[in-house]
């Protein structure tokens, strides 16, 4: 491969993991500031899974991927996730359960009845307007770490480690300075 060739190869591989690392951060950015948007913009959405009714498929602590879904190819067995009030707190969390049964109520309106693993679940019926979608995949564990850096003790290792290296890099920088300037006077 001649130097032109390497040199257009680089230039493409630069570009692409800057394009890429961009849409991650627009993905986090959405992910934190407008998180219904995400699965609109993206086609994929993430939550942090909490509970233990999906095991060994969802485990708590799992960063669980979704993408959109259409309720009306929706079948029996399919994992879906949506919003429900786990607590009855009047607050909505995104779980995620199999399909059990799925009934057209009109042409834009299914009624899904959904299951855990090997256990029913006290949602019964839901509307498909409350799907946000399919599930995807997860990430083991990397939910509990995401949880940490979001919490105030998180953000101040981090800003803390942050500081430390700042100033490593400063005094290393000022120590290569002083030889630098020891050397030329020895050169003198």
């Amino acid at each position: 491969m001649n130097h032109k060739t390497k040199s257009i190869i680089k230039d493409v591989a630069f570009w692409s993991m800057f394009v890429l690392l961009g849409l991650i951060v627009l993905f986090i950015l959405m992910e934190a500031f407008i998180p219904k948007q995400t699965i609109n913009v993206f086609q994929v959405k993430t939550y942090i899974a909490k509970y233990d009714t999906m095991e060994p498929t969802i485990k708590p602590n799992d960063l669980v991927f979704i993408n959109k879904v259409n309720a009306s190819k929706l079948e029996e067995g399919d994992l879906i996730t949506f919003e429900a009030d786990i607590n009855y707190d009047g607050d909505t969390e995104m779980v995620t359960y199999y399909v059990d049964s799925i009934t057209e109520v009109d042409t834009d309106t299914y009624r899904v009845s959904v299951i855990a693993e090997g256990a029913t679940v006290p949602f019964g019926v839901i509307l498909s307007d409350r799907i946000v979608g399919g599930y995807a995949f997860r990430i083991p564990v990397l939910g509990s770490i995401i949880e940490f850096i979001k919490s105030p003790f998180g953000i101040g290792v981090i800003v803390i480690n942050g500081l430390i290296i700042t100033g490593i890099v400063i005094i290393v920088k000022h120590g290569q300075k002083d030889e630098d300037k020891k050397e030329v006077s020895n050169e003198g």
